[in-house]
């Protein structure tokens, strides 16, 4: 059964910018793009490699090592490095806390 965790409130993560989080057992990255929060596990789905060691241009996230490319609002790949897409955590804001589907 899933559940709801609280990782962060809205001011830590700036505006488009990556933080990655610890919660329970997962390494989640979040990604603002423009004021909307994005959550994703943090590895490449290429070759396990950590995302945050990418850039975010827009909405395009690139992976440092082999640049994989992936579209955040989605979690889509684009290009021809993988066809896998990224994992995807559910998010929701309440006042200004950050909580995370686990």
């Amino acid at each position: 059964m899933s559940k709801y965790v609280k990782m962060a409130e809205t001011h830590e993560i700036p505006k488009n910018k990556m933080k990655v989080f610890k919660v329970e057992d997962h390494e989640i990255l979040v990604v603002n793009v423009e004021g909307e929060l994005y959550a994703f596990e943090n590895r490449c789905p290429h070759m396990g490699y950590p995302l945050y060691f990418g850039r975010l241009e827009g909405k395009v996230l690139t992976c440092g090592f082999h640049y994989a490319k992936f579209d955040v609002t989605s979690g889509k790949s684009l290009g021809s490095v993988t066809d896998k897409p990224l994992k995807k955590f559910k998010i929701k804001i309440q006042n200004s806390l950050v909580q995370v589907e686990l």
